[in-house]
């Protein structure tokens, strides 16, 4: 009977009691680093709304001018310089209109035409004008009812305000589209992103932009290359689309529309399993961070030191860190292991 009842325990009670414990294990000590994780789970949770579809990529690797390609319209700034600098969401609405949220909270209407006026670095350097995100309606996304696009600041260019707006969104992300120029090589940091994506979303799939730029044989060069790489570097097999908004757009455009409808028409199921992976991932690094606890209490002096030293080398916050790592070894941590990991094993 036990068996049977669990069969039938509803998909989306069992995540809220796992995201429940996972938020109670850390409030109760303290682990900070995973509250934005938490906080997008929750917002997600309940929710029938939108998959959001991030383009991110390094800068000037030709994110806007895609979606203004998909769409047919030019609605994004674009240029030879870093052009955006906030997050902007795109969605269907019947009449073009664009909607600027601030940080404090406030919001306001503009007309399309003045969109820019927000969301460009040139118009907007640094984010001077305090913007959290620009949202632009347009009637142009009618044939992807249920997605929202997502253009990021480009990474790796000099204004490093653009790097940490779109770093920070990441844990926003549904599914995800990142783009690599054809004329520059997939890179470690293009590596690292996907890397990053995939503790966020099971949905990310490569665009090699800039297509036009290289003959038929070099495109399959370039994709072999790629393909290689995202397998050796990352064990990877993310599928990559070459893509153009110079020649042969429509044949590229149809193939990215193919995807994107079957996102829409399965938004439901889709946005289902976009949860649960980022509930998953969240219980994996809260398990991390009491597997790393248990290991810290066992260790002599000197092995801690090397282990502060690992995580330094991780880039992690280890004042944050050792903090956490006080206050959970203070508790059963096997204890907190098993309970956590039961409810995993139950998905």
């Amino acid at each position: 009977m036990q068996q049977k009842a669990n069969q039938s325990y509803p998909i989306q009670s069992t995540t809220s009691l796992i995201l429940h414990q996972v938020s109670e294990i850390t409030r109760r000590f303290d682990i900070v680093t995973l509250n934005r994780q938490i906080e997008v789970a929750e917002n997600l949770l309940g929710k029938s709304e939108v998959i959001d579809v991030a383009i991110l990529g390094q800068f000037k690797a030709g994110k806007s001018s895609f979606i203004n390609n998909l769409i047919g319209e030019k609605v994004l700034p674009i240029g030879v310089i870093p052009v955006t600098t906030v997050i902007t969401r795109l969605h269907y609405e019947k009449e073009p209109r664009a909607i600027v949220t601030y940080l404090d909270g406030n919001k306001v209407e503009a007309h399309i035409n003045d969109a820019e006026q927000f969301i460009s670095e040139e118009k907007n350097p640094g984010n001077e004008k305090n913007v959290e995100v620009v949202d632009v309606g347009h009637p142009a996304f009618e044939h992807f009812p249920g997605l929202r696009f997502v253009d990021t600041p480009g990474l790796g260019s000099a204004f490093k305000y653009n790097t940490e707006t779109s770093q920070g969104w990441l844990p926003e992300v549904g599914a995800a589209i990142v783009t690599i120029s054809a004329e520059r090589p997939i890179s470690e940091n293009d590596l690292t992103l996907i890397k990053d994506l995939s503790r966020h979303t099971p949905k990310i799939i490569l665009l090699l932009t800039k297509v036009d730029l290289l003959s038929s044989e070099q495109q399959k060069e370039v994709i072999r290359f790629s393909q290689n790489t995202l397998k050796r570097e990352i064990n990877s097999d993310i599928p990559i689309y070459p893509y153009s908004t110079k020649l042969q757009t429509d044949l590229f455009r149809g193939s990215i529309n193919d995807l994107l409808l079957g996102l829409s028409l399965n938004r439901d199921a889709e946005f289902t399993n976009i949860l649960r992976h980022k509930i998953r991932s969240l219980v994996k690094s809260c398990l991390g961070y009491l597997e790393l606890a248990l290991k810290s209490s066992l260790k002599t002096d000197a092995e801690r030191e090397d282990l502060k030293k690992l995580i330094l080398t991780e880039r992690l916050n280890y004042d944050i860190i050792k903090t956490e790592l006080f206050l959970i070894t203070r508790e059963n941590t096997q204890k907190t292991r098993t309970l956590i990991a039961s409810h995993l094993e139950t998905k």
